[in-house]
Formats: structure tokens, C-alpha cells, sequence
């Protein structure tokens, strides 16, 4: 006889398939715009922070300074974004978005925003707030790593 898994495991699985559900209609919304979901990210710290380090930009994006060169490189080809020398550093670029990287992100962010609001509308109010207080308080408790 098969044993059903812990509670906290169907938890878990719960919110993988949420995450993905989400994720893959959200990224079906970027594709419109010809955009993967780590150029959207890249657009969305560079609106927020713009002239930021590579290296933080990495940071920030959880992921290798490789990782994001070549993720660069291709929305630089694209015009979405330059890199500047850093002035006072010759071996670090500050990155920025083009006009055209600006006008997208002012476009793609509210649409991405608006459909995230819609997916969590499917809960009542006071169950959004419970959950956003829930994983706030674990991702806190995971930190550092």
C-alpha cells in the first residue's frame, strides 16, 4: 500500500505546480514581445536600478556573472540595453536600458503586473494577505543560504 506524502511535501508540490501554472503564462505573455523571462528580469532591475554594476545585476538575478554576459550580449544586440565603462573602474561595465529598452519595460512590466494581480484574485483578500505573510516569513527564514 502507498503511502501518501507528509503534508508538507504536498505543500511543496502545491506550489511548484502554482509556480509553474503561473510562470508558463506569464512567459507566454512575454514571448509576445519577444522577451524570455530572464530579459523581462533584466528589464525590470534595470528600470529599477538603472547604471547598476554587472556583478550586482548577477547578484540580483541570483545568478553567475557568465550567465549574465551572454543573457547582456543579446539584449544589447537587441537595443534593449548598453553598458558603459565605469568611470573611475576600466574593468566593470555599468548597464542601462536604450530608449527603446525603457519603452518596452514602460509597456511589458504593467501588462506582466496586471497578470499577476489577476492569477492571485482567484484567492479571497485576507487569503493573498495570509499568503504573502507566509512566504515572506520562510523566505526570511532561509535567508542567508
Amino acid at each position: 500500500m502507498r503511502q501518501r506524502p507528509i503534508a508538507e511535501v504536498r505543500t511543496w508540490i502545491y506550489l511548484l505546480r502554482v509556480v509553474t501554472k503561473i510562470g508558463r503564462r506569464l512567459a507566454a505573455q512575454l514571448e509576445q514581445h519577444d522577451l524570455t523571462p530572464a530579459q523581462f528580469d533584466v528589464l525590470v532591475q534595470l528600470q529599477r536600478t538603472p547604471h547598476i554594476l554587472q556583478q550586482q545585476l548577477a547578484d540580483q538575478m541570483l545568478v553567475s556573472k557568465g550567465n549574465v554576459v551572454g543573457l547582456l550580449n543579446r539584449m544589447e544586440r537587441a537595443g534593449l540595453v548598453k553598458r558603459q565603462a565605469h568611470p573611475e573602474d576600466g574593468r566593470a561595465y555599468l548597464l542601462c536600458l536604450t530608449e527603446r529598452g525603457a519603452r518596452l519595460a514602460a509597456q511589458v512590466i504593467p501588462e506582466h503586473e496586471a497578470l499577476v494581480a489577476e492569477y492571485l484574485a482567484l484567492l479571497l483578500p485576507e487569503d493573498r494577505r495570509s499568503l504573502h505573510d507566509l512566504l515572506r516569513r520562510l523566505d526570511h527564514a532561509l535567508e542567508p543560504e
